[in-house]
């Protein structure tokens, strides 16, 4: 084993064995493994826990200790992480949002209700449809 994949996010932070992320300098605490595949598992375990962090996985040699040697250009500096992670250096300040004019309430004019149209009666029938036992070849049988 000469070399093991150890996880790193967008803030230049590692992640430990207990899952919690750290600037990297201590590599004994570090999470590490030789198996590609675990790291992937890991990486998507820490990634559910937290969707927005962009996680990837480092190829690190070992030490003659067995300990991941992290790369200088892989660690952050102490100044990035000591403000606040989610914001990354040299970002613009965000501006006051503004409401866009689409999304104004506007007053629709009133417009008169039209008049219901007139609508005439249904005709009656000419002929009403016969009622039970009013056939006319039972009354004229019986007559």
């Amino acid at each position: 084993m000469s070399h093991v994949y150890v996880l790193t996010n967008q803030h230049q932070q590692f992640l430990s064995k207990s899952g919690e992320w750290l600037e990297g300098r201590e590599p004994n605490k570090l999470f590490r493994s030789e198996h590609k595949d675990v790291a992937i598992n890991q990486m998507f375990e820490a990634n559910t826990r937290d969707v927005s962090l962009r996680i990837e996985l480092l190829q690190c040699e070992l030490n003659n200790k067995g300990q991941p040697l992290v790369p200088e250009e892989s660690l952050a500096e102490n100044s990035t992480l000591q403000g606040d992670p989610e914001i990354e250096p040299a970002a613009p300040e965000e501006m006051p949002a503004q409401e866009p004019p689409e999304l104004e309430p506007q007053v629709e004019p009133e417009v008169p209700a039209e008049p219901a149209p007139e609508v005439a009666p249904d005709q009656a029938p000419a002929e009403t449809p016969a009622q039970p036992g009013e056939n006319k070849s039972e009354s004229e049988s019986a007559a």
